[in-house]
C-alpha cells in the first residue's frame, strides 16, 4: 500500500505541486452556497479539516464563523496563515493530524473536508471519524466532500464508505450528491454528503 507523509506535502507546498492538483485558488463554490443557505449563529465554531492553503477557511470567517483551519503540512499552514493575515481575518491555524487533533471535546457546529477525507485508508478513516465525533457537538454537522472514485491517490467517498465508517448512532447521514469539485486545473468527479452528530 502507498502511503502519503507529511514530508510528501511539505514538498509539494513548496515545490508548487499544489497548484497543479488540488489548489483552488478561491472559496470553494460549493461551500459558499452552502454556507449561504446555512447562517453561522452567534459565536458558533467551525474547522476546516485538511485546509491546506486556506481558502476555504477564510470562506468560514467571512460567513461569521469563529473558524479554524488545520493542515498535516507546515508548509500549507504557513501559507494560510499568509492569507489570512493579507485579508485581515483572524482565524485559528495550525499543524495538527485529522486523526488526532489537539482540540477540546464538542468544540465545534460545523467542520468542513475538502479532499482529506479521500486520502485515508480504512484504519486512518476509523480514526478521522472517532475525532469528528468527539470534536462535533451533539447536532453538530460535518460537510464532507471527496472523489468518487478509488484512483491513485484517491479512495472514495461513496456510499459504502460512508455507511461503513459513520456509524448509524453516532451520525445522521444525508444523500450523497454527485457534483465535480474544481481546481485551478481539474475537474475531480466527486460527492457531498452532510452528516449530522447524534444528540
Amino acid at each position: 500500500m502507498t502511503t502519503t507523509t507529511t514530508m510528501d506535502w511539505d514538498r509539494a507546498y513548496r515545490a508548487g505541486d499544489h497548484h497543479q492538483y488540488w489548489e483552488l485558488s478561491a472559496c470553494s463554490p460549493d461551500l459558499v452556497g452552502f454556507l449561504a443557505a446555512m447562517p453561522a449563529a452567534e459565536g458558533a465554531r467551525a474547522l476546516d479539516l485538511g485546509c491546506g492553503t486556506g481558502w476555504d477557511t477564510v470562506a468560514l470567517a467571512r460567513a461569521g464563523y469563529r473558524a479554524g483551519g488545520v493542515d498535516i503540512s507546515p508548509e500549507a499552514i504557513a501559507l494560510a496563515v499568509q492569507r489570512a493575515a493579507e485579508l485581515g481575518l483572524d482565524i485559528d491555524l495550525s499543524v495538527g493530524d485529522v486523526r488526532r487533533l489537539d482540540l477540546p471535546d464538542e468544540e465545534f457546529e460545523l467542520l468542513v473536508d475538502r479532499g482529506c477525507f479521500h486520502h485515508l485508508g480504512p484504519e486512518d478513516r476509523d480514526r478521522y471519524v472517532a475525532e469528528v465525533a468527539r470534536l462535533l457537538r451533539p447536532g453538530g454537522l460535518l460537510y464532507l466532500r471527496g472523489s468518487r472514485g478509488g484512483t491513485f491517490p484517491f479512495k472514495p467517498v461513496d456510499a459504502p464508505s460512508v455507511a461503513r465508517h459513520f456509524p448509524s448512532d453516532l451520525f445522521s447521514t444525508g444523500p450523497l450528491i454527485p457534483f465535480q469539485l474544481h481546481t485551478d486545473v481539474l475537474k475531480i468527479e466527486a460527492n457531498a454528503v452532510l452528516l449530522r452528530r447524534a444528540d
